[in-house]
């Protein structure tokens, strides 16, 4: 009798873990349909490779422009010969910076 309770029991958990595999499926399509709706509204993009030529300009922007801001931080740092570090200019600056950064 408990065999069965137990098999039962387990058999339920797995149609309730089925059950939430799909609703999650389905909540998740309808966002990314929501999603592609309002890109539509901001951008002229129609196509897959409009879509991945859209991303990868956007993301070659943003990492010259962090490449850009790293080497103004990374050229004022100063070698420390006695102590044998490398010595940050501003320091409060670069942690200004680096806190934009936190996600």
């Amino acid at each position: 009798m408990f065999a069965k309770r137990a098999e039962e029991a387990s058999q339920h958990a797995r149609q309730l873990r089925a059950e939430l595999r799909k609703k999650r499926k389905a909540d998740k399509l309808k966002l990314q349909q929501q999603l592609g709706a309002e890109l539509l509204k901001f951008t002229d993009i129609e196509t897959v490779s409009q879509l991945c030529s859209y991303f990868e300009k956007e993301l070659n922007q943003e990492a010259q422009q962090l490449a850009i801001e790293v080497n103004f931080f990374a050229d004022q740092l100063t070698w420390n010969e006695q102590r044998q570090y490398w010595q940050v200019a501003d320091l409060r600056a670069l942690t200004d910076w680096l806190a934009t950064h936190r996600t």
